[in-house]
């Protein structure tokens, strides 16, 4: 298979999102070439970051109505900003081909027992997850 071949991409990929006429592989590869994604996007978020880091943020429990990429176990449980990581379009707009708008990126350190609380007797107080997001999942905890 030959990822560079549109006729074998789309082939492969037949029925998901690339079939949809707003969506533009060549597009989004011509924005990122030569200065690699997500740091393409750079100064495109509109402003600064809202957060910084050390801030309490709570992850949104938002609805799923097609795709995301924020896990479904951090909905609703409060983490610590670690770093601002980059600004990029928000992987549920990429994927319907809106890859214009881009926002701020977290990445947010979770205490494992806020997450599953003790469910394992090996897990360590000070065990911790961490998970990237976009601004728009997150608000003040």
């Amino acid at each position: 298979m030959n990822r560079n071949d549109p006729a074998e991409l789309a082939h492969e990929c037949s029925g998901k999102a690339v079939d949809s006429p707003l969506y533009d592989r060549l597009r989004i590869a011509e924005i990122a070439e030569g200065v690699g994604d997500p740091q393409c996007y750079k100064g495109k978020a509109g402003g600064p970051p809202r957060f910084k880091v050390g801030d309490r943020l709570r992850v949104k429990d938002l609805p799923d109505v097609f795709y995301n990429q924020t896990p479904g176990y951090t909905r609703g449980v409060a983490g610590t900003v670690v770093s601002v990581v980059y600004e990029s379009p928000v992987p549920e707009d990429e994927a319907w081909g809106r890859i214009d708008q881009a926002e701020w990126f977290y990445l947010l350190s979770f205490r494992h027992a806020d997450l599953w609380g003790d469910d394992d007797p090996d897990t360590h107080p000070d065990d911790v997850v961490q998970a990237e997001m976009p601004e728009r999942w997150l608000e003040p905890a």
